[in-house]
């Protein structure tokens, strides 16, 4: 009987909450705001940390190389050009670069150091006439970073180049200044022809970055893209809680709303229906938010 009271006070109009449901009442929602921030802050520390419930709640992404390169093709088809197909010494540059990029700390096509991503691909021992780079992090799925990459004209222009003949990629779980990340290195590239013969290697190449003009042989485009490692995504759970937070308000908002016309109840409060499509719409927002950004 006691849930039944609290339950009936916090859902049903009526004298006891001044007949609007408690859980509407200003005060009721900054605590439940409070909750909401306190919750996310508590899930990003537990995301961090090693222990079960940390491995636990691990950024989860389902980007995977297998479904960059089938994609990426699928947007070559498109265009009438010839699929890519997977060098594993381009797949270990791209490796390379993005291990580098967790041990420097950068975000970036040059490294603090200077190296440029043609250092990864030559070091490696693949010899090109022409390479490019695409990078990539904070998205949840390969669908959704290939859409950003082509709606970004560099992205784009490496994606469905007709030089390109062969693709190396990486997808890497690490920390990348203080963040829980998955970097995604894409590289392009297209054999020498002695190369193709005897593995050679191509001599050095100069790319006049630092006036941000790069030499015919050697593109690169930079974007953002999701997070991490297995487990439940911090995102996921985050917009779970949320949507369930709001269908609840929607739910009281809405039986508020029929109990009061029953009753014929005169309040002076915001009209139910602003509240309704308000709500909707951070709903609206929260389902689709993705979490990739580029740039």
């Amino acid at each position: 009987m006691s849930l039944l009271r609290t339950l009936t006070h916090l859902f049903h109009p009526q004298r006891s909450n001044n007949h609007r449901a408690r859980i509407l009442h200003p005060h009721s929602l900054f605590q439940l705001s409070g909750l909401a921030v306190i919750f996310v802050f508590l899930l990003q520390v537990l995301g961090k940390s090693q222990t079960p419930m940390g491995l636990v709640l691990g950024y989860a992404t389902n980007i995977s190389a297998e479904e960059v390169v089938q994609l990426t093709n699928v947007e070559r088809e498109r265009q009438g050009l010839s699929p890519l197909t997977i060098n594993s010494t381009l797949s270990q540059a791209a490796l390379s670069k993005a291990q580098n990029m967790f041990t420097e700390q950068y975000w970036a096509h040059v490294s603090p150091s200077g190296n440029e991503p043609w250092d990864f691909i030559r070091n490696s021992g693949y010899a090109y006439t022409v390479a490019g780079e695409n990078l990539a992090r904070d998205f949840m799925e390969t669908n959704d970073m290939i859409s950003a990459w082509m709606a970004s004209p560099t992205h784009r222009a490496n994606i469905v180049s007709g030089e390109y003949e062969e693709t190396g990629i990486a997808v890497v779980n690490g920390e990348l200044k203080g963040t829980e990340t998955t970097l995604v290195v894409q590289l392009f590239g297209k054999p020498k022809e002695e190369a193709k013969a005897n593995g050679g290697l191509i001599g050095q190449a100069q790319a006049a970055v630092g006036t941000g003009m790069l030499p015919a042989n050697e593109k690169m485009a930079k974007a953002t893209f999701t997070s991490e490692q297995s487990g439940l995504s911090p995102l996921d759970l985050t917009k779970a809680v949320f949507i369930s937070l709001l269908v609840v308000l929607l739910a009281a908002l809405v039986y508020d709303k029929l109990i009061i016309s029953k009753k014929k109840v005169v309040r002076s409060v915001g009209k139910n229906f602003g509240h309704i499509m308000l709500y909707l719409v951070v709903a609206a927002l929260i389902l689709f938010f993705k979490g990739g950004i580029i740039g």
